[in-house]
């Protein structure tokens, strides 16, 4: 019997009920995630202040 649904949506839905359906969240993953955009955004405005202050 071979399997209709794409593995994309398979894998997609897994994590999703994953997600969603377990008993005690876990913030540490998030937690970790918000840091690094956070720390994306922020880089390169100290990139610019250190190449503006270097060209002077």
């Amino acid at each position: 019997m071979k399997n209709t649904i794409p593995f994309r949506i398979r894998l997609s839905r897994f994590i999703t009920n994953r997600y969603a359906y377990r008993t005690q969240p876990n913030y540490l993953c998030e937690l970790v995630a918000f840091g690094l955009l956070v720390l994306t955004a922020i880089l390169p405005l100290f990139a610019l202040a250190h190449a503006m202050a270097a060209r002077r």
